[in-house]
């Protein structure tokens, strides 16, 4: 008991607590000014010292110390929202296995409702979507190799249900076909998050429930998409079936 009373009432102790929530609230500051910049004037425009500016950090190397470099504030930034993200997925995935549902369009919601309570995130959710649309085909930072490397990709999981139930696609169809999902999903809610963060009266967007059941329905559309004959001719005689 003694050396416990000791190490409660120990200053450096207190310091050591007190100093590391100084630099969690730092690192919070940090990430919420670069996260409001990158969507603004986007990532490739903003500057490590125009993060350092925006967080108010009067250590010029402040961003630097914190994630040493614009990459590392990236990964912060994904390692924000993305969690989230994927938890509801593997949820949601998990209802569809144990109820053995085969359905195109609970494979859709699958695709598009986890990032889309991003919407109503106050805390950098907007920001985020934009953001993630930017990295996309990013040639420095793609978001794909990102959380191929750093999260558990309920994408991945939900992309080998969708094969299971979607025989009938060629193989040299579903990398084509899952980019343009992808992008289909985060370009069309960063162009939504846009709208929602314009103060011009002519960008007004429409309800956001409308456009959310709407991207689902486009999301179908392309999982449904029929093989033309034109795109039949040009996929190699081994990677029809």
């Amino acid at each position: 008991m003694y050396w416990m009373q000791r190490a409660k009432s120990n200053p450096e102790t207190s310091l050591n607590s007190s100093s590391r929530s100084d630099a969690v609230a730092t690192r919070a500051r940090i990430v919420s000014a670069a996260e409001h910049l990158f969507a603004k004037r986007g990532i490739d425009a903003t500057t490590l010292a125009d993060i350092n500016k925006a967080a108010n950090q009067r250590n010029r190397s402040a961003v630097q110390y914190h994630f040493e470099n614009k990459q590392g504030v990236i990964h912060a930034i994904l390692d924000k929202h993305t969690p989230g993200i994927e938890l509801r997925r593997h949820a949601m995935l998990d209802k569809i296995e144990s109820a053995n549902l085969s359905n195109v369009r609970a494979f859709a919601e699958a695709l598009v409702l986890p990032v889309a309570e991003k919407l109503d995130d106050r805390d950098g959710g907007l920001a985020f979507l934009r953001i993630s649309a930017q990295l996309i085909g990013h040639p420095n930072f793609s978001l794909l190799s990102i959380h191929t490397e750093r999260m558990n990709r309920g994408t991945d999981r939900l992309a080998r249900l969708i094969a299971a139930n979607a025989p009938e696609w060629p193989k040299a169809l579903w990398a084509p076909r899952w980019l343009l999902l992808i992008g289909l999903l985060f370009h069309g809610m960063a162009d939504y998050a846009h709208l929602v963060q314009s103060s011009h009266p002519a960008t007004r967007p429409p309800p956001r429930d409308l456009f959310v059941n709407n991207l689902i329905d486009s999301v179908i559309a392309l999982l449904e998409a029929p093989i033309s004959p034109q795109t039949a001719r040009q996929i190699p005689t081994g990677d029809k079936t």
